[in-house]
């Protein structure tokens, strides 16, 4: 099977030339599209979910560093790598934050690059064997089953602190394949669904004048008024307080 593969990198030439490599050097790989810059890479990561993306530092609209972050919160099953000219010590810590699977500078060795693919080859195909070795998922009806089960959890559990890990370890699962099965059945991942879960929550409480802003965020399982404030005005566009003036 062909791992597909993600390249952002706002210098075309070497953009290209990377994505030759990265085909020469390891025929299960093949890159299915090239990004720009950061925001363009978010959006293609969306659209094709690739298995690897291949990222620059120090570009236009969103950095690197900006897009792994995002690609680790929404997408945690995608694999990383950052390929820059910076050997920057707060670049490399930065990213092992956001569990990038390698830091390769530029210019790229091709032994080096070669190791990485190698590597990840390793990841892939025993991320794929635990997928395919548990039972439950050989049944689609089951799967969903499984899906089912964890909105439920939230349903029940939104108004505490939430562990995907914990959660993830009852069906025999790690947190990246808990998430891609919740992601192919429902196009959300869990900790997404859950944030939409309480901020819906959220907007109902938000009728009743008898609650403070803080109450209601100590309701829905924000432990921080102003981070469930800078949440509710990030996913509807208006803060909570101008929501319930409206």
């Amino acid at each position: 099977m062909k791992y597909s593969v993600l390249i952002v990198e706002d210098e075309a030439l070497i953009a290209r030339n990377i994505a030759r490599r990265i085909e020469q050097l390891n025929p299960a790989f093949e890159v299915t599209a090239i990004a720009t810059n950061g925001l363009e890479g978010l959006n293609m990561a969306k659209e094709h979910l690739p298995n690897v993306i291949f990222t620059d530092i120090r570009m236009p609209e969103m950095d690197g560093l900006e897009l792994v972050r995002n690609i680790h919160e929404k997408y945690p099953f995608i694999l990383c790598v950052i390929i820059s000219g910076y050997t920057d010590f707060e670049y490399a810590k930065e990213a092992l934050r956001y569990e990038v699977s390698n830091y390769l500078l530029k210019p790229v060795n091709y032994d080096e690059l070669e190791k990485t693919l190698a590597a990840l080859e390793t990841k892939l195909l025993a991320a794929l064997d635990r997928f395919d070795s548990v039972t439950l998922l050989h049944s689609s009806n089951r799967a969903k089953e499984i899906v089912e089960l964890i909105k439920e959890y939230i349903h029940k559990n939104y108004q505490t602190q939430i562990d995907f890990t914990t959660l993830a370890s009852e069906f025999g699962f790690s947190v990246p394949y808990l998430s891609k099965i919740f992601f192919k059945y429902t196009e959300i991942t869990p900790s997404k669904y859950l944030r939409n879960y309480r901020l819906n929550i959220a907007r109902q409480l938000l009728r009743n004048p008898d609650l403070s802003i803080a109450d209601i965020s100590q309701l829905t399982g924000y432990l921080d008024p102003f981070h469930f404030s800078k949440t509710f005005k990030h996913v509807y566009g208006i803060s909570p307080s101008e929501y319930r003036n409206e």
